[in-house]
């Protein structure tokens, strides 16, 4: 955890970002009041050494494992979100997101989820020495585009394990991504805005009241802010939106009050990352644009940005193209459900096949090759469907798949009318 966490901007709903110097003295009765009760439940286990920071959920705590004397963070729920049911559900959600978490290099582990005597909750987490990413920007400005490709390989691939798992993170934002001055990599922590999904795409849980948006405008994906499904893609979106932070010291529209940044994050482009930003390689400015499309099937997976940013130097990859390294993308293809829809169609044309060959006696001599003709064109035109439309949510169709379709039915019939005649 951060030990010098930066105060809150933009005024976020529902975050906890801390603020600084909340220790006992300066941080108000309440940090002092939280930190004597966090020694008297937790002593026997955790010397709690001071509060390093509070926020608008939970109070952090500085302490160090009486058993294995390692310094750890101890985030508790605040005393008057305590007796907020949805707040202490939030709480226990971040938990074990996080928790299922605990083996990946790039997130903070969290070691233990507990409540105090007084029924207030707490997790152990890693204590992680070093800034996060705004107070860098903050000290800093922009940052050398190399350091910004090796952070953002490293939350993309934090990413991929959480969209794996079935977790959506929706608060990527440069507050939540730590610096380990240790070991020299970022971190991405805080899920307390995390969506569970289920297979299907799915939100298993949702605490959240319709209509209401839980974030800062400027990280708010247009799906959010339509108040649409919530996906592994919408972190995507927040992602694009940090590199073109941690790139240019600001976000990817020309917008400054909430108001405007919901109206660029629905209808603007966004800047062009290299206009500003020269020597940022081509292939991740790509990748950052792919990331801001307004439509999510646009947008790469956290998988494919990672593979992007880590090859050539972390500096290479098809990201223009959208493909990835591997020469078929098998797990793209799945997630699409192509295979499922192409084979269920082709079993379907199977027995429309069996059909005409029992029925051939009573058939034209032709009927059986316009049946293999009209199989061979519906199992082609499944793919092409089932690339456009196979994945969950509304799907627009595009002038190409137009195109194709109408390739297809144009052969289809072209073969056909050569068959009977």
């Amino acid at each position: 955890m951060n030990p010098n966490p930066p105060p809150p901007h933009g005024e976020p709903v529902g975050s906890d970002e801390a603020v600084p110097g909340a220790d006992a003295e300066a941080g108000g009765e309440e940090a002092r009041r939280v930190l004597e009760a966090a020694r008297a439940g937790l002593g026997a286990d955790f010397e709690v050494i001071r509060a390093l920071g509070r926020g608008k959920v939970a109070v952090v705590l500085l302490a160090r494992d009486r058993a294995l004397g390692v310094l750890v963070a101890i985030k508790v729920l605040r005393p008057g979100k305590a007796a907020d049911e949805t707040a202490c559900r939030r709480f226990e959600r971040e938990a074990k997101a996080a928790a299922s978490l605990a083996d990946h290099p790039h997130t903070v582990a969290v070691t233990r989820f507990g409540r105090l005597p007084d029924g207030t909750p707490f997790v152990v987490m890693q204590y992680v020495k070093g800034r996060n990413m705004q107070e860098r920007l903050e000290a800093e400005g922009r940052l050398p585009a190399q350091e910004t490709v090796q952070v953002l390989a490293g939350v993309a691939e934090a990413l991929a394990m959480a969209h794996q798992k079935g977790i959506v993170h929706r608060d990527v934002r440069p507050e939540n991504i730590l610096w380990d001055e240790e070991r020299a990599l970022a971190r991405l922590t805080d899920f307390g805005l995390a969506a569970v999904v289920d297979a299907s795409g799915a939100e298993l849980t949702r605490l959240t009241r319709t209509g209401q948006l839980l974030g800062d405008p400027r990280y708010l994906s247009p799906e959010q802010l339509r108040d649409g499904d919530v996906t592994e893609l919408t972190d995507m979106y927040l992602f694009g939106v940090l590199g073109y932070e941690l790139l240019t010291g600001g976000g990817p529209y020309d917008a400054r009050s909430p108001t405007d940044w919901i109206m660029a994050h629905m209808n603007r482009e966004p800047r062009h990352l290299q206009d500003a930003r020269p020597d940022v390689p081509h292939e991740v400015a790509e990748l950052l644009r792919r990331c801001l499309s307004k439509e999510p099937r646009h947008r790469p997976s956290a998988r494919d940005a990672a593979r992007v940013l880590r090859g050539g130097d972390g500096l290479g990859g098809d990201a223009a193209s959208g493909s990835s390294s591997d020469p078929l993308d098998v797990e793209g293809l799945i997630k699409r459900r192509v295979p499922q829809i192409v084979l269920l169609t082709l079993g379907v044309g199977i027995t429309l096949l069996g059909l005409a060959d029992a029925l051939e006696n009573l058939l034209p001599p032709q009927t059986m090759l316009l049946t293999v003709v009209f199989v061979v064109a519906s199992v082609v035109a499944s793919g092409v469907i089932s690339w456009f439309h196979g994945e969950k949510g509304r799907q627009e169709a595009p002038a190409i798949e137009y195109v194709l379709l109408s390739l297809i039915a144009l052969g289809w019939l072209v073969v056909s009318v050569m068959v009977v005649v």
